[in-house]
């Protein structure tokens, strides 16, 4: 339960300031949806010297490993912690022969950092952008994660 009330924290935090400026908030529509999809098996809470700085959520088909959720507190933003992470995923995707996917939101400065590492948009609706990396050809090794 702490790790839920943590992950749905830095969840909110992340996202609702996003939410707003695209006229999407509505929070009992978002903690339902964020309930729905929580899965503790695929739930990492990210430590730094024995406090959580974040956590991630990753699932994986047969086709493609997804990365759902990454959300770094604050303080722990722009260290390169979320472009390590990502490029952990690349080499796991790149090894498995798997595309790796994830969504953003609009408006979320993390879209930058996916691009950088070889994400490409796939197709998107009003709310977010679904991007997806394919092999490392065309990766970049700079940058880090922002929140959502």
């Amino acid at each position: 339960m702490e790790d839920y009330d943590f992950a749905l924290a830095s969840y909110l935090d992340s996202t609702r300031p996003l939410l707003i400026a695209l006229g999407r908030w509505d929070e009992e529509r978002i903690i339902l949806r964020f309930a729905e999809s929580f899965d503790p098996g695929q739930i990492h809470i990210l430590t730094a010297t024995g406090t959580n700085i974040g956590w991630m959520q990753v699932s994986e088909t047969e086709d493609e490993i997804h990365l759902d959720q990454l959300h770094l507190i604050e303080s722990a933003r722009n260290m390169r912690i979320g472009s390590g992470l990502i490029r952990e995923l690349q080499d796991r995707a790149n090894g498995s022969g798997k595309a790796l996917a994830l969504n953003v939101i609009h408006g979320n400065r993390a879209r930058e950092l996916y691009e950088r590492l070889g994400f490409r948009v796939a197709e998107g609706d009003e709310e977010k952008v679904r991007m997806v990396w394919r092999d490392g050809a065309d990766v970049g090794r700079s940058g880090d994660a922002p929140s959502g």
